[in-house]
């Protein structure tokens, strides 16, 4: 764990998880961006502690300036307002300061719980890169601190929700998932999935027309909904469709 905080908090932590967390360690401290970037840089962390408020910067700056950074994250602050910024970052919880000690070991709680799922998707993960160019019967998606696991032939389409994604299936429910974008386009294979846009991927298999309309047009899917496509992908996209 790391602890970035002004150094009374940090050391409340630490008292905190030495006596309700036994096994937990802590790897690092800090009250500076600086160093709190180039630790995070440098060491494996489960879970960090974050402030939002600190004397160089906003905690949220840190995690802009990492924006592939995989680790649970715990806020503390002493503001309300923080709190809903908080999990737009895809926070495991945020604490109101002072620190309560039973929310605080809710939190550790539940950042394992989630770490423990994300595992599992990452193990899914792995066996899904020896089937490059097939699409998966199964995928695991991180949801919450649960892992919830889909047919990958009933995704029609991912929307970027920040560091979040959404998940749209086949019978028009859909899911938030805890990973971005890229993390997708990555996994999932094309041409059965094609990234047509920054904040979107498609299952080409649900695409009703190419309307060309203003602009480089859209994708209209078999839901209604309208995907735009960029400049720059267009031709890929129109090859993608007619399998050239």
């Amino acid at each position: 764990m790391v602890a970035v905080n002004c150094r009374k908090l940090c050391s409340l932590i630490r008292q905190l998880l030495a006596k309700n967390c036994p096994g937990a360690r802590v790897v690092g401290e800090t009250d500076n961006l600086n160093q709190a970037e180039h630790l995070l840089r440098n060491r494996q962390v489960d879970l960090l502690f974050l402030d939002a408020e600190l004397k160089d910067g906003a905690g949220f700056d840190l995690l802009d300036r990492l924006p592939e950074l995989n680790t649970q994250v715990v806020f503390t602050t002493t503001h309300h307002e923080a709190a809903i910024r908080a999990f737009r970052y895809n926070a495991v919880d945020c604490l109101l300061k002072p620190l309560v000690a039973n929310e605080f070991v809710a939190a550790v709680k539940k950042a394992r719980q989630r770490h423990y799922a994300e595992t599992i998707q990452q193990q899914y993960a792995l066996i899904l890169q020896n089937q490059k160019g097939s699409l998966p019967d199964k995928i695991a998606l991180p949801v919450g601190s649960s892992c919830v696991f889909a047919q990958a032939n009933d995704i029609t389409r991912l929307e970027s929700f920040g560091n979040y994604t959404f998940v749209f299936f086949a019978n028009r429910e859909r899911c938030l998932v805890s990973r971005n974008l890229k993390y997708f386009e990555q996994l999932l294979p094309r041409p059965c999935f094609f990234r047509l846009h920054q904040s979107h991927i498609i299952n080409i298999a649900f695409v009703r027309q190419l309307v060309n309309d203003s602009g480089c047009g859209h994708a209209l899917m078999h839901d209604g909904a309208q995907i735009p496509v960029s400049r720059r992908r267009k031709e890929e996209f129109l090859g993608a469709l007619t399998g050239g």
